[in-house]
């Protein structure tokens, strides 16, 4: 039998030949090996690249929700900045259009304050000092009780409910009324900055006065002088209502409101022109008091420079004064 080479086709002896042979499985034997490492190689590089795409998907993903989850934050973080402005400008629009009512009723806020009951308190306590004034506690039972004292006893007893509202409206009107019967009260006196059809500043509901602010310290002298005159009377308490309920009716008739509505605005305008007059008056003395200071500090410097002057030191530049701003005296400080 010949043998022939495999690989250029010569003759060879069979010990050659199968030498060859070996030579060559040995080899198909490597280059399979190598290629399944290549394979297994690639296989991994494509599981790798695989996962990277994934790996990259989910970044996106997570990066995406990481971004949205900003724009929301942002975007919560803007509406509440939104709502903030517009909560501030809803007030200051509401604070306008009460400005904007009260000067249509020829009013200003410095004159707002009788509605509010520790001012009233304070204002009763002035005009009758020999009565007991006192808030009530939570409000309940009428915001302030006033009882009327002549020959160290009471002689009556008036309720206010203070009401700083734009309209009149029925529940102040009934709550007064229980105020004034919980309190066992001869007069029940809504005071409001509100307003209602026909209303002037002077009216009387349910058995009860509704009176504008201005006009409730003048009511308050009117109602407080009815008790004395029924306690020196000496009237039971059937006669004492009776007398009440004639001088709410005379009080609030044409007869009477009249001029007391007159007088409410009049009020109201003497203590508006007492205003503007008292900041003229404070205007002018607070120049006065500047030029006063002003001189009293060109001639202290004058003096100071005339003393450098004598001793041989070079005189000091006039600075600007500081002043000191006008501090008007207590009453107390005046007797």
């Amino acid at each position: 039998m010949k043998y022939k080479c495999p690989l250029c086709g010569s003759p060879l002896t069979e010990s050659h030949f199968h030498k060859v042979i070996k030579i060559q499985e040995k080899k198909e034997k490597i280059q399979k090996g190598e290629l399944g490492k290549l394979k297994e190689q690639a296989a991994a590089a494509q599981t790798a690249a695989v996962a990277a795409r994934r790996k990259e998907r989910e970044t996106r993903a997570e990066s995406k929700q990481k971004i949205d989850a900003a724009k929301r934050e942002a975007a919560a973080k803007e509406r509440k900045k939104t709502a903030i402005r517009d909560k501030r400008m809803a007030a200051r629009i509401k604070k306008l259009e009460e400005e904007r009512k009260m000067l249509k009723r020829g009013t200003s806020p410095q004159e707002i304050g009788l509605a509010d009951e520790q001012v009233l308190v304070r204002r009763l306590r002035e005009e009758f000092s020999s009565d007991k004034i006192e808030r009530t506690e939570g409000g309940r039972g009428g915001d302030v009780l006033h009882e009327v004292i002549f020959g160290k006893e009471t002689a009556g007893r008036i309720i206010y409910e203070c009401k700083h509202t734009d309209k009149i409206a029925a529940d102040h009107i009934n709550q007064t009324a229980l105020a004034k019967k919980t309190r066992n009260a001869d007069y029940g006196i809504l005071v409001t900055t509100g307003t209602r059809k026909k209303f002037s500043g002077l009216d009387q509901d349910s058995g009860i006065f509704i009176v504008s602010q201005s006009g409730v310290l003048t009511l308050a002298h009117i109602c407080r002088d009815s008790l004395i005159a029924m306690a020196k009377q000496r009237l039971d308490a059937a006669a004492k209502e009776a007398a009440a309920k004639r001088l709410m009716d005379y009080v609030t008739s044409p007869v009477c409101k009249t001029p007391l509505e007159e007088a409410i605005p009049h009020t109201e305008r003497a203590h508006k022109n007492l205003l503007k007059e008292m900041e003229q008056h404070k205007k002018i003395w607070e120049e006065r008091h500047t030029l006063y200071q002003t001189i009293h500090y060109d001639i202290s410097h004058v003096r100071n420079n005339m003393e450098r002057v004598l001793d041989g030191h070079d005189p000091l530049k006039l600075e600007k004064p500081k002043l000191e701003p006008l501090t008007l005296p207590l009453q107390r400080d005046l007797s």
